[in-house]
């Protein structure tokens, strides 16, 4: 799959199936994948434990997005977390004697090209996409050694896990069934990796892209005022000081969730109004400094994930402070919502080529923010002190982050002038 980009943005049929149809929302993988983290909201919400899975599983989903997957590799991997997730979160592997084994044969041929496709964002293996260039049969046999490998390890790992959570008397596990359990999980693993890695190295010997490939750009979001003003930055007149200045709302940002969270984590008993007050002006704050970041994006990406991400922390926030009885759920709720539109936002705008460093730290952002989103929806009835030690360790661990990644820019800021 070669490269092809269409310059119209008309609706056809072509872009129905294919994209993309808007920043946030490229094509009908989104749309299940949107889906899929619904229903992990709507599980969190209930207070079911089966939350858990679905979570890490969305989680799986976010990266997945961000590291750019051509569609067949997303779609199988879509289909894999559905059938491991929702397998657990609906009790099926207890209902149906054989589920367990359709898991181990199907979703290996869904998870294990992508996992070799993360070693190759990483660089740690040769790209498939560039390897039938060379001609050489001992890079294609390479690929499918290493990814039937990778499958088969995981599979492994997964029946030591089983193991160790059985022998452990404090996590009462009851997951292995006997030898022949084990056996036929580990055949399954192999044959679905087989799968798996033939897949892939057809994908190779095609010389297609291991990226997704833009058939229809989205049409460009209109500029607001605020993007006006920007203008200058994005038309690259701006001085080297200026120019390291410019990072100076991811630091803003970094600081305030860091204070905040510090302030949370150390008050001896913050009530839960003093709690709403913190939390309130750090949104706040967050959403200020967005607005700030905003302006000198181009991308246009990035332009909606920064309006998205300042609505809902602006609303958020606003929402907290105003209301003075608030409830521990509405707060929680109000702070989850944010999150999640956030962790939503980062993932889209780091969907197109950008600074490898970058895009991990996008990531890094994204999976915290939706993790502790899904956490902050699911805490509702803990302790307040439970729930103010949550949102303490969000606010610091995304914080930080956020300051990471304005010193990773300021780097390359640096780089580019020197």
């Amino acid at each position: 799959m070669t490269a092809h980009v269409e310059a119209h943005p008309g609706w056809d049929r072509r872009r129905l199936v294919y994209g993309d149809w808007s920043w946030l929302i490229r094509d009908g993988l989104d749309v299940i994948r949107l889906a899929f983290f619904g229903g992990t909201i709507a599980f969190a919400v209930q207070g079911r434990s089966e939350a858990v899975a679905l979570t890490a599983a969305s989680a799986v989903l976010l990266l997945a997005r961000i590291i750019n997957l051509p569609r067949w590799f997303d779609f199988g991997l879509i289909m894999a977390m559905t059938l491991i997730a929702y397998g657990t979160a609906l009790g099926l592997y207890g209902d149906w004697f054989y589920y367990d084994k359709v898991v181990h044969g199907l979703s290996p041929v869904g998870y294990v090209p992508v996992l070799y496709i993360a070693l190759v964002r990483l660089g740690v293996v040769p790209d498939p996409g560039e390897a039938i260039r060379e001609r050489r049969v001992a890079r294609i046999s390479g690929i499918f050694i290493v990814t039937l490998a990778v499958g088969m390890a995981v599979g492994a790992g997964y029946e030591s896990v089983e193991w160790f959570e059985d022998k452990l008397v404090i996590l009462g596990g009851n997951f292995v069934k006997g030898l022949w359990d084990t056996e036929t999980d580990l055949l399954c693993d192999e044959a679905g990796s087989l799968a798996g890695a033939t897949f892939l190295t057809v994908w190779a010997l095609k010389g297609w892209s291991s990226r997704r490939v833009t058939v229809v750009p989205a049409p460009e979001p209109s500029a607001s005022p605020l993007e006006t003003v920007g203008k200058r930055f994005r038309a690259g007149r701006v001085s080297m000081r200026e120019s390291r200045l410019a990072d100076l709302p991811l630091v803003g940002q970094g600081i305030a969730l860091v204070a905040a969270g510090v302030l949370l984590l150390a008050l001896p008993s913050p009530s839960l109004r003093t709690t709403g007050i913190i939390l309130g002006i750090a949104l706040l704050a967050y959403a200020v400094f967005e607005a700030f970041e905003m302006v000198r994006r181009d991308d246009r990406a990035e332009r909606g994930a920064r309006v998205a991400t300042m609505t809902a922390s602006a609303v958020a926030g606003t929402l907290i402070l105003v209301w003075p009885a608030i409830t521990e759920r509405a707060l929680l709720y109000a702070a989850g919502a944010a999150s999640i539109v956030l962790a939503a936002a980062e993932a889209a705008s780091l969907s197109s080529e950008s600074d490898a460093r970058q895009r991990w730290l996008g990531a890094a952002v994204s999976i915290v923010a939706y993790v502790f989103g899904i956490a902050l929806l699911a805490s509702p009835g803990n302790s307040l002190h439970a729930v103010i030690v949550l949102l303490g360790i969000y606010l610091v661990v995304l914080g930080g982050l956020r300051v990471l990644h304005a010193a990773e820019a300021w780097r390359q800021n640096r780089s580019a002038w020197s």
